[in-house]
Formats: C-alpha cells, sequence, structure tokens
C-alpha cells in the first residue's frame, strides 16, 4: 500500500483507548499489524519497529499463538521507513536474523517466502 496523502492516513487511525475494559480484568490491548500478505491459506506478517524498539510482551503473545498454526510466517523489519537496517524471519518454528538488513535482502525474504506459499497450492 502507499500511502499518497499521509495526512488522511494519520487522520484515519483509530484509537483503541474506546476498547479499555472490554477484555475483563486483563491487560489486553489491540495491536497493529503494519503489513499483511495471504498466498494459499499461508500469511505473512510485515511488523516494523523503528531502531532499538521492541516488541511489546503482547505482541511476542500474539505473533507466538499465529505461528502454532503452521500458516503464519512473521517478517520483523527495525529501522527507519525504507531503510532497513535488521530483520527478524520467525517461520516453521524456527527464527533467522538478518543483521545488517538492507531493501534487496528484504525484498529477497519476501520473494522467497512468495514462492514457499505459491508451492502450497
Amino acid at each position: 500500500m502507499t500511502i499518497n496523502n499521509p495526512n488522511a492516513f494519520r487522520a484515519s487511525l483509530w484509537d483503541w483507548a474506546c476498547l479499555d475494559g472490554c477484555f475483563g480484568v486483563t491487560r489486553i490491548k489491540p495491536t497493529d499489524i503494519d503489513g499483511f500478505v495471504e498466498r494459499n491459506g499461508k500469511f505473512l506478517v510485515l511488523e516494523t519497529k523503528l531502531p532499538n524498539v521492541h516488541l511489546t510482551e503482547g505482541q511476542k503473545i500474539t505473533f507466538e499463538a499465529l505461528l502454532r498454526t503452521g500458516n503464519f510466517s512473521i517478517l520483523f523489519i527495525w529501522g527507519h521507513p525504507g531503510h532497513p537496517e535488521r530483520g527478524e524471519l520467525w517461520h516453521a518454528g524456527k527464527q533467522y536474523t538478518y543483521d545488517p538488513m538492507s531493501i534487496g535482502r528484504f525484498r529477497e525474504i519476501v520473494r522467497r517466502w512468495f514462492e514457499y506459499a505459491d508451492n502450497e497450492s
């Protein structure tokens, strides 16, 4: 997705505080997903973080639950938009680290995931 109008995009983002209290006596909060692709029932989640920003405990729990289904791969990218610095792929019970990361390497990982998912038909 290309964001053609960043101001309109920012204005469309919801503040999920409206759901506070809806999940019982827990610390559950909605999380966002930065990118999401499906091919033949296989899913690639793209999660971006600025440098030195860590996943929250809730995100770890959610992503690990998705992985246990056997249908999800999760690619984490750390860096500034358009300038990946480091990456991690969680796929099929394994974690792969890419440090340093580049746009070319990022594209190659996604392309390889697509080939894997495309062959699942």
